[in-house]
């Protein structure tokens, strides 16, 4: 059962980079499909093997040891009995499922960490990082296939991901979308970048590089520039802005973190790594956007490398960097057909639209929100947001979702809720802080994610968040 559990634990990053492809589709209904990906089925697994070991453990001590301090489970019992007013049961149902199934994953982590030993790390800091990279092979290999006219069907690409819409593909990976394909990158980067800034004269770091294998430097800090630049690089190619921005947001909070914290012999060693960490991480974006370039210049659309180049500065900048001079193509005119080439991508450059949706849903969510006392309170009840959307006519389907989780959570559970996940939020944060060796890298990740779900919401999207954050919190 133990060798089983490492086992698990071995394959959960390869596992989570699949988080749409292959999908099991049950069915539907006017409010949400119901669908099976490998993380969740992976989740299942591990928590029904972990269970077997911790009560074995255990026995008559279960219950105190695996819950602990009240505080941690206040939101999640909170959103369970939220359950009984939500406007959308079936959907709040589920997600409470998958909420539990998360939320006992990481206590079995924490359980059962004795397990995790120098043998284990070394083995599963191969596949953490074995995963990232071949994931980005694959979306390189995306962009390939979709400009040589491979179909969708083989490509695995999103529609909204071919190179008929900027003139350039952007890979969303094994996910449903780019913005989740790069999200799953943020947490290599940021374990890889953590050990480049790290990696200044300092003797103190040395030992700390040198001290075991369990240790993240030790695996990481040989190849850590490639491995931050290859990283890096494809999260570029995602074309995600809100994955984008969050990795830079990360990365700035990361290098005041560890400026700060640094002594006053090692401030010159740790800035200069902090700009030597900027500079690959500059020169993967200038990588990226030559490749996008190219890849422009050598699809069936009209495109040039310079309208490659413009759009993807142009988009990144919400609309403020224009290199063409305010010139403006195809907005969606032509008829993207099979047989004949596109004369034109859909897009010019920055999509207003993107942008302006995932403002306007989160308005109208905090809108609904304040609508009476009640609801301000409690909210409509968890999985209630997209159906409160549309009862109130601010979206045109139930499923509609409000892609903001901050403001989702507001809308579905409300002042106490929000109150409820900050305690949980503040103890992780505590938690994080006792081991200095890492904290810069943990919360500089929590950050970052903290980031993009401002860009996204929904619990099944955000497995790999809770479930990375969780294994790491152990080193």
């Amino acid at each position: 059962m133990k060798k089983f559990y490492k086992y698990l634990l071995y394959i959960m990053p390869f596992v989570l980079y699949f988080s749409y492809f292959p999908v099991i589709k049950l069915g539907e209904n006017e409010t949400m499909y119901f669908e099976l990906s490998l993380p969740l089925i992976w989740l299942v697994v591990f928590d029904i093997v972990s269970l077997i070991m911790v009560c074995k453990k255990y026995r008559r001590e279960l219950f105190s040891h695996v819950f602990g301090s009240i505080l941690w489970w206040l939101f999640p019992l909170f959103a369970t009995i939220s359950v009984a007013w939500s406007l959308n049961v079936t959907r709040g149902f589920l997600t409470v499922g998958v909420m539990w199934a998360l939320f006992f994953a990481v206590i079995f982590f924490y359980e059962l960490r004795e397990n995790l030993d120098t043998a284990f790390w070394k083995v599963f800091w191969r596949w953490f990082f074995g995963s990232a990279l071949l994931a980005c092979l694959w979306c390189v290999v995306q962009c390939i296939l979709d400009v040589s006219g491979v179909s969708q069907e083989a490509s695995l690409l999103c529609d909204g991901c071919v190179y008929q819409m900027f003139g350039f593909p952007h890979p969303n990976g094994w996910a449903i979308e780019p913005q989740f394909m790069g999200n799953l990158l943020l947490a290599p980067i940021f374990v890889v970048g953590a050990n480049l800034i790290a990696a200044c004269p300092s003797d103190t770091l040395r030992a700390a590089q040198a001290k075991s294998s369990r240790s993240v430097e030790h695996i990481a800090i040989r190849f850590a520039p490639l491995l931050f630049f290859v990283f890096s690089a494809t999260l570029f190619l995602t074309f995600s802005r809100g994955a984008i921005y969050a990795c830079v947001v990360g990365l700035l909070f990361l290098a005041g973190f560890l400026l700060a914290r640094a002594k006053k012999s090692e401030r010159k060693g740790v800035l200069f790594s902090i700009l030597k960490t900027l500079g690959v991480l500059v020169l993967a974006f200038l990588f990226t956007l030559n490749l996008q370039g190219i890849l422009t210049a050598v699809s069936p659309t009209a495109d040039t490398y310079g309208d490659g180049v413009a759009k993807v500065l142009n988009h990144l900048s919400l609309g403020i960097i224009d290199v063409k001079g305010g010139e403006k193509g195809s907005e969606g005119s032509d008829e993207i057909t099979p047989v004949e080439p596109v004369k034109n991508s859909v897009y010019s450059g920055y999509v207003e639209e993107s942008t302006d949706t995932r403002v306007r849903l989160a308005s109208d969510a905090v809108k609904v929100w304040h609508q009476d006392f009640k609801t301000a309170l409690v909210g409509v009840g968890i999985g209630g947001a997209g159906q409160a959307l549309y009862d109130h006519g601010y979206s045109p389907a139930p499923r509609e979702i409000v892609q903001n989780e901050y403001a989702e959570l507001l809308l579905e559970t409300g002042v106490v809720g929000v109150s409820l996940f900050a305690v949980i939020l503040i103890l992780a944060i505590r938690v994080i802080l006792k081991n200095r060796k890492v904290a810069g890298m943990l919360l500089s990740l929590t950050v970052a994610y903290g980031v993009s779900f401002l860009f996204f919401s929904g619990l099944p999207n955000a497995l790999h968040i809770v479930l990375i954050l969780g294994i790491l919190i152990l080193l």
